[in-house]
């Protein structure tokens, strides 16, 4: 048996191709993996300004440790009291509707803790008269700055006036940069920090936790049967402050909310507050449409790859294989009564193969070894090439005889070739 061609075993083999990339959509729609807000600054980003390291830091120190990427409103009905809520440094900002969802939350005994993001710092909680605002000029002059290594001075007045003229430019252009304060805390293992801000918390009745010079950087403040943390600056929670020694600090601020055990940190409001287009698609609440879709689409491809698609037919005619053709040979031969050109063609292309002429005379010495291998006498094999020679030059010949005379002869030339192939 001939085995299958190369374009058969490749439609083969193409088949299982697309029923392995169905299996790995069809599970999706049970479990999907986890992917970034497409901010810079989430707890999945491994970037300096990311906050994955200080999530690995909240799961190991905890009992249990999750992200939320469902919308609040929905996401707070089944958040129990005794956990804490993270908004670390949000790309934007609750709206009114969930302000007041997390209120009500946090006053019958939740734990909330929101701090600002440094690209828009300033936000108001107007039912606790709670408002994070950018510093002024004054307030920025006043701020006891780290101070840092200065520059070797350039030699020369005019590269001196050059780089004052930049230094001052820089400053107009960005009048909100963040600023390196040395701020205080009343965390006992922590009294005194390296705080990163460019605002701060205005409160009058919460505790403060947090201050730089005269400017309160993060403050505790009770509503009802829970707490709520609001601090001016999210940098002591990045990749970069874990690694410059800010772990202990983050975690107390976090902690001091009074529930350490169960955190949740959110990342609806990053995912819902970045600019895309194609993430989009992967949101929880359209993720099952999307799966849908790109099944649709698989299906539709595998459907067009295989022999029983498209739907409308190929204006090429397909090619006829050699037995169709042999077919319309012999119907026209049987139309025209001229069946002995089949027999005589026949029996002309076998004495060639044979190459009787050669061996004129000595015939025997190419019927013999034929007739071995068919198990017959000589005589009768030489005898049946004669009578078939004398109906091929006959005009009369049964369409029965001719077809066995062809069997027959088929015999001999298949027991001539398997000699050749031996050979």
């Amino acid at each position: 048996m001939n085995p299958p061609s190369r374009n058969k075993r490749e439609r083969r083999n193409a088949g299982w191709i697309w029923l392995f990339f169905l299996c790995l959509l069809i599970p999706l729609h049970l479990w999907f993996p986890e992917l970034g807000t497409g901010a810079l600054d989430d707890s999945y980003s491994a970037s300096a300004s990311g906050k994955k390291a200080f999530f690995l830091l909240l799961e190991l120190e905890s009992y249990n440790t999750e992200r939320n990427r469902v919308p609040i409103s929905v996401f707070l009905q089944t958040l129990d009291y005794d956990e804490t809520l993270c908004l670390l440094g949000p790309a934007r900002y609750p709206s009114p509707q969930e302000w007041s969802a997390l209120l009500s939350w946090v006053e019958e005994g939740g734990h909330l803790v929101i701090t600002a993001n440094q690209a828009h710092s300033e936000f108001d909680i107007d039912e606790l008269n709670i408002q994070v605002t950018y510093l002024d000029e004054t307030e920025r002059d006043n701020l006891p700055v780290v101070e840092t290594k200065k520059k070797e001075t350039v030699a020369g007045e005019d590269n001196k006036k050059e780089l004052d003229t930049s230094d001052l430019l820089a400053a107009l252009e960005d009048e909100h940069s963040l600023l390196e304060g040395q701020a205080t805390t009343v965390f006992p293992d922590a009294p005194s920090i390296i705080w990163q801000t460019n605002a701060q918390v205005m409160s009058e009745s919460g505790q403060k936790l947090i201050s730089v010079g005269q400017t309160q950087q993060a403050i505790r403040q009770k509503h009802g049967e829970g707490e709520i943390v609001v601090a001016a600056s999210s940098k002591i929670f990045s990749n970069q402050s874990m690694i410059d020694g800010g772990s202990v600090p983050a975690f107390r601020l976090i902690e001091s909310t009074g529930a350490p055990d169960f955190f949740v940190v959110d990342e609806s409001l990053n995912a819902s507050g970045t600019s895309k287009v194609v993430a989009l698609l992967i949101d929880p609440t359209f993720r099952p449409l999307t799966i849908q879709l790109l099944i649709t689409l698989l299906i539709f491809g595998w459907w067009h790859s295989t022999r029983f698609g498209p739907i409308l037919s190929s204006h090429i005619l397909p090619r006829h294989n050699i037995v169709s053709h042999t077919d319309n040979v012999g119907n026209l031969h049987f139309k025209n009564g001229n069946g002995r050109a089949l027999l005589y063609s026949y029996l002309k292309q076998l004495f060639t193969e044979l190459h009787l002429r050669r061996f004129r005379g000595k015939e025997h010495r190419v019927i013999d070894p034929i007739a071995r291998r068919m198990k017959t006498d000589p005589e009768k094999i030489t005898t049946l090439l004669k009578r078939a020679s004398e109906l091929a030059k006959s005009k009369k010949i049964k369409r029965h005889q001719m077809g066995d005379l062809i069997r027959r002869l088929a015999e001999i030339r298949q027991a001539a070739r398997h000699g050749k192939q031996q050979g």
